[in-house]
């Protein structure tokens, strides 16, 4: 949940449907044709189900701190709509099989709880917490394209093989 904030250093909606949109365009990303599709395994339903307890559990245990948030009848329900997003993203990484995309998928999502721990006072300020938060963002862009290019080279020496 990057934020992008106001002057007086307070979450902004609009930066986090900002980056809603993005988490959106990313698991458009995975579902396209440049990923190999895969059924489900029982592995990955594990996997799916572990994404979501943590993802929900985060949220609950954050819920308090966004009830005394500034425009909390706002981020509330955005939170929650942003931790499904990402969640789905991550859930949607799981299914390429690529570990890079996974990888960055999670992340992302570590990033962005690092965030919503400083932005919304869960923690006490954190010395360099920025830091923390711009690394593990980088790094989820990184290797999601990493993930991302791997894919496409994947995709067409698979295409090249079939038709010799």
């Amino acid at each position: 949940m990057i934020f992008i904030c106001n002057v007086a250093n307070q979450p902004s909606v609009s930066g986090m449907g900002a980056f809603a949109v993005a988490h959106l365009l990313y698991s458009v990303t995975f579902l396209s044709s440049r990923y190999a599709t895969y059924s489900a395994s029982s592995l990955n339903r594990f996997l799916y189900l572990i994404l979501l307890i943590v993802g929900g559990a985060f949220y609950i245990y954050l819920f308090p701190f966004l009830q005394k948030a500034p425009n909390s009848d706002l981020l509330t329900p955005g939170v929650g709509i942003y931790f499904i997003l990402i969640t789905i993203m991550a859930a949607l990484a799981i299914r390429t099989r690529h570990a890079a995309t996974l990888l960055g998928s999670l992340s992302f999502m570590v990033s962005d709880a690092s965030l919503a721990l400083q932005v919304f006072k869960v923690l006490p300020p954190i010395e360099h917490g920025q830091i923390y938060v711009m690394v593990t963002y980088y790094l989820a862009q990184l290797l999601i394209t990493v993930g991302d290019i791997k894919a496409v080279e994947n995709k067409d020496d698979f295409s090249k093989w079939k038709r010799s």
